[in-house]
């Protein structure tokens, strides 16, 4: 009381004088406005289509299917994991050396803008910071760090898996009849990638066919001849090295119904690109069909995403799902399945970053 007695006083002393302007101010305040808020730079994301369209690829004309297109050797088989102690879903992003971007509500850890945010709860994994002691991710071939702190892997046939947080347990696979699939919505385990955004940077530096492509795919497991392939079943989004796009429906390994080719950009050779595969279940005449859709990011500023497919598999678009217990040869592929995959061939030299596959929410009707 004493001392507020004093600060008064002299407060009022100083405000007589004059000699001192001030004394009544809201010291500490400062300006209101926040100093080093930026925007982030390109152009505002082209949003998802609300729904899908009416026109399912049944009514279309399928691309021809072109050597090499359907892989019919058995991818590597990753390994059996179980996650110790239930690792992180958000490990350490790496650091790449580049201009750090302020990290808003739509954008995830590495600043990339996501077209659809993840489910509360749901399943996420990003390329770690240390990519080669990440219990989660298996990319089969080695590889290395760049100096940017982007990574490299010099192979003919990259097949990099991701595992949930439950890891891959081919033991704990019951059944792959599909009507048991598509009744209880997943193949290994209830957290398997099903509704998904895959996303992924890529450098192509060298390639012995150029017309060949980058896959990233989800909605099954190992991907070989064992239980007559049955295992195998996916939704393949394809970004070609030439520039042209499309999704191919792997009902099983290996039965193949490629999709029409649209043109998407110019050659990839040489040029950082950005890539996202986004599956989601939806409902078309009142039954569960996937609508499916690939995005572009050209310049690689993790923000200018452009949509450059939109597909809906209703259950009228190729299919030989009886041969795995399907009792219609079209049924879309509306389970998960515990492994999403990064997958391309034909390639000498490819960098890579800014990896990551969120579960999102299916799509309302």
């Amino acid at each position: 009381m004493t001392r507020n007695r004093f600060l008064s006083s002299t407060c009022g002393a100083l405000f007589a004088l004059a000699a001192i302007t001030g004394c009544g101010d809201d010291v500490g305040n400062g300006d209101s406005n926040t100093p080093g808020r930026t925007e982030t730079p390109g152009q505002s994301p082209q949003a998802p289509a609300p729904s899908p369209s009416e026109q399912t690829p049944g009514a279309q004309t399928p691309g021809t299917q072109e050597p090499g297109d359907a892989d019919t050797s058995p991818d590597d088989e990753p390994v059996a994991t179980t996650p110790p102690g239930g690792p992180s879903t958000t490990p350490e992003a790496p650091s790449i050396d580049e201009p750090e971007q302020p990290v808003q509500a739509d954008t995830d850890k590495f600043g990339v803008t996501m077209l659809h945010p993840t489910l509360s709860g749901g399943e996420q994994w990003f390329l770690a910071d240390d990519a080669t002691s990440d219990s989660r991710f298996d990319p089969k071939e080695d590889i290395t760090r760049n100096s940017d702190g982007s990574w490299n892997i010099k192979s003919s046939k990259v097949r990099m898996s991701v595992f949930t947080s439950t890891g891959y347990k081919p033991n704990e696979i019951a059944t792959y009849d599909r009507e048991v699939l598509a009744s209880r919505g997943y193949m290994q385990s209830p957290n398997d990638w099903k509704n998904v955004e895959m996303t992924g940077f890529m450098k192509l530096n060298g390639a012995s066919d150029e017309s060949d492509n980058f896959d990233l795919y989800a909605r099954g497991g190992r991907h070989n001849d064992d239980n007559e392939g049955c295992e195998g079943s996916s939704y393949k989004g394809a970004l070609h090295f030439d520039g042209r796009a499309r999704f191919q429906k792997e009902t099983w390994h290996v039965s193949y119904e490629p999709g029409p080719y649209k043109e998407a950009t110019e050659p990839l050779m040489g040029r950082w690109v950005g890539f996202k595969a986004v599956m989601r279940n939806t409902q078309v005449n009142g039954e569960e069909a996937v609508h499916l859709e690939l995005y572009l990011n050209d310049n690689a500023d993790k923000v200018s995403w452009e949509k450059v497919y939109d597909f809906v598999d209703a259950g009228d678009w190729g299919g030989d799902a009886e041969h795995c217990g399907g009792a219609v040869g079209a049924m879309p592929i509306t389970w998960g399945g515990p492994i999403a995959t990064f997958r391309w061939d034909s390639t000498e030299d490819v960098d890579f970053k800014w990896l990551s596959v969120r579960e999102i929410a299916p799509e309302q009707p």
